[in-house]
């Protein structure tokens, strides 16, 4: 399982990273209030579930505003990514086992193998919510499905 959660955190920033391109190639896409919230949510979303598995503050990130700039919302992705990848590659079973004290729901503790699964497809569902309006917008939003990357972008982030 530990191989799939790693290929599924590694595929997430290069769908990630292909949807960010796509707004950054669109004029006036950052602009658009949607597609600002829909990028700060997905980000939001996986930095509260690595601090969360990590055991740190969960508070800050839910209050602030979605970045005024595509750069820093960018950095906020890259230190998600980045985050990912770090935790990803410490995992072991006793870790996907550990249960979380999910604060939304006090009474819900879900396993650590669960809620990464959670991050990786919370994240899809709302990239295709940002393709759907950049299409709307005019653009043609990146292909960004796992198995894409498993034919084109893993070998190229290899």
């Amino acid at each position: 399982m530990i191989p799939m959660l790693e290929s599924m955190f590694a595929h997430m920033a290069w769908a990630d990273d292909a949807i960010l391109a796509a707004v950054a190639g669109q004029e006036g896409a950052y602009a658009d209030e949607e597609i600002r919230k829909l990028l700060h949510h997905i980000v939001t979303v996986q930095r509260f579930f690595f601090s969360l598995m990590q055991t740190r503050s969960t508070e800050d990130d839910w209050k602030k505003p979605a970045p005024e700039t595509l750069d820093e919302m960018r950095r906020l992705f890259a230190e998600a990514h980045a985050d990912g990848a770090a935790y990803t590659a410490r995992l072991d079973d006793a870790e996907l086992a550990r249960t979380i004290q999910f604060p939304i729901m006090k009474e819900f503790q879900p396993p650590v193998r669960d809620a990464l699964v959670q991050v990786a497809m919370h994240s899809e569902h709302h990239r295709a919510q940002v393709a759907a309006r950049l299409r709307a917008l005019g653009a043609k939003p990146p292909v960004t499905d796992y198995i894409m990357w498993v034919r084109v972008g893993k070998s190229a982030a290899a």
